[in-house]
């Protein structure tokens, strides 16, 4: 196991060589190929190493989160913020700090981009015979690593490219690669990558949809077993099927898509994957987040639901979340909130507000990436509790997105009463008391903007949100002006094999 363990880590780094060197250590690496891959439990242990390798610091268990992508957002006050993060809050895209980030993101993107289609090539020559569950574990690994490829290129478009227009569709974007090696890859137009982003996560719903729907209902349809937890009632047996929460499946698959079709401007089928949520919602296999889960910051910290797990589609994990946030957080005066009074206004009974903005003693922090203590308000069990299982996990997507979606579209049909209902449902569930919404659809759409800031508060999509909307950032009680190019992070100009 050690052994395995050893090349596969090899494995990884030798992804990220440059041409030359490539070619240098070719011979070795067709002998970690044909060692990593030899067996079943290789395979298994190649996909928990894109797991894991995702679920770095430099993606999504802090860049993409509450780290780089909430420091574009406007989430934390600039004056307590590293540097590298406040220039970015400033989109000054062009200091060194900052493209030392962006070229680490793009970089660590890519290489994962790059074991997935590794790991795909090498399973689609494997009769099915050759996994320990068969068929359905081959089909299984290659819809994850389809869709992991169209998140990660989807996000790594995002970032480094303006949001898609009639006029720039065919326009160079970045590099779809899903070939391994591929040491020149070249970029693509926009409405290519977006095509390959769509098909690739299409194929991963359309193979995870039997399989998390039915196939393994028993274990998917609470959150106690799509999550670790400290006891399961049922186990699938083999651990490498378990806690589909935390791999791409096909609540993710269909939650990213609405997402994606969002951003492409096809408001028809984001609501069609938008819809299909939210109806596994009115049927219970997801549940909002009660009073009690969201706590209550009176004097002292409640702990007991930080990440609302109960709402999420999916979720990565990286047991090392609270160690990597307070290596961040070296000074007090770091990831202090920004503006919440303003933001939160006088609907102070919002629970995201209540429960999970600790404003005493000067913290000022959104408690959910801070480390729990037992207190009056906490047993050591709960604590515990949390520490070894919600803290690892990292939010992706969840289901509240979804109603956001439905929201907008109808107001932008002109269907205002159907999503006045909508909008009050999810209102209700944040704990808001007075729930009085304007009448008219422009309002509308930004008291809508002012609820996706509140839900999005340091899990790294509100940049995103106000790039697609180009809507100015939240900023109290002056925005903050922004541009095409205020929203667009430079491209990198690095030399990397995939």
């Amino acid at each position: 196991m050690k052994t395995k363990i050893s090349i596969a880590c090899l494995l990884s780094i030798s992804i990220l060589t440059s041409c030359n060197d490539w070619l240098d250590i070719k011979s070795d690496n067709v002998l970690l190929q044909e060692e990593i891959f030899g067996d079943y439990t290789g395979v298994q242990m190649a996909v928990n190493g894109v797991y894991e390798d995702i679920a770095v610091t430099g993606l999504y268990g802090q860049n993409l989160t509450w780290g780089f992508a909430s420091a574009l957002a406007g989430n934390y006050r600039q004056d307590g913020l590293p540097t590298e993060l406040a220039e970015a809050a400033k989109y000054n895209w062009k200091n060194s700090s900052v493209q030392s980030v962006t070229e680490n993101i793009w970089a660590k993107a890519y290489n994962v981009i790059a074991s997935c289609n590794n790991i795909i090539q090498e399973v689609e020559k494997k009769d099915s015979t050759f996994f320990n569950n068969k068929d359905i574990e081959k089909q299984l690994i290659l819809a994850e690593m389809h869709g992991l490829r169209a998140l990660l290129h989807f996000d790594m478009l995002r970032l480094f490219c303006p949001v898609p227009s009639n006029g720039n569709m065919e326009s160079l974007a970045i590099p779809y690669v899903t070939q391994y090696p591929d040491h020149q890859p070249t970029r693509m137009t926009m409405s290519q990558v977006l095509e390959n982003i769509v098909s690739d996560m299409e194929f991963a719903q359309r193979v995870l949809g039997p399989l998390d729907t039915l196939k393994f209902e028993s274990w998917t349809k609470q959150r106690q077993h799509r999550f670790p937890w400290s006891s399961h009632a049922i186990s699938l047996g083999d651990d490498f099927l378990n806690y589909r929460g935390t791999r791409m499946n096909y609540w993710g698959a269909t939650a990213l898509l609405a997402r994606i079709y969002m951003w492409i401007g096809n408001e028809e089928k984001a609501y069609k994957n938008a819809n299909n949520i939210k109806q596994f919602v009115d049927a219970g296999w997801f549940k909002w987040t009660t009073a009690n889960g969201h706590g209550n910051l009176d004097a002292t910290p409640e702990y007991s639901d930080p990440k609302r797990w109960e709402e999420l589609c999916l979720g990565f994990y990286n047991r090392e979340n609270l160690n990597n946030f307070e290596s961040a957080a070296t000074y007090d005066s770091y990831f202090k909130m920004k503006e919440m009074g303003k933001l939160f206004g006088m609907e102070t009974s919002d629970y995201r507000y209540k429960g999970f903005y600790n404003r005493y003693n000067g913290n000022e922090r959104y408690i959910v990436w801070e480390r729990p203590i037992a207190s009056s308000n906490n047993t050591t069990s709960q604590v515990t509790n949390v520490i070894n299982y919600q803290c690892p996990v990292i939010p992706i997507i969840r289901f509240t997105e979804m109603y956001h979606i439905l929201i907008e579209c109808l107001i932008n049909q002109n269907h205002l009463d159907e999503a006045k209902t909508l909008f009050e449902t999810l209102r209700i569930q944040r704990g808001i008391i007075e729930r009085a919404l304007p009448d008219d659809a422009a309002s509308l759409k930004e008291k809508l903007v002012n609820e996706m800031i509140r839900e999005g508060l340091t899990e790294g999509q509100t940049f995103f949100m106000y790039k697609r909307l180009n809507h100015d950032v939240f900023n109290g009680d002056r925005d903050i002006p922004m541009s095409a190019e205020k929203f667009t992070a430079e491209y990198p100009n690095n030399e990397i094999s995939y």
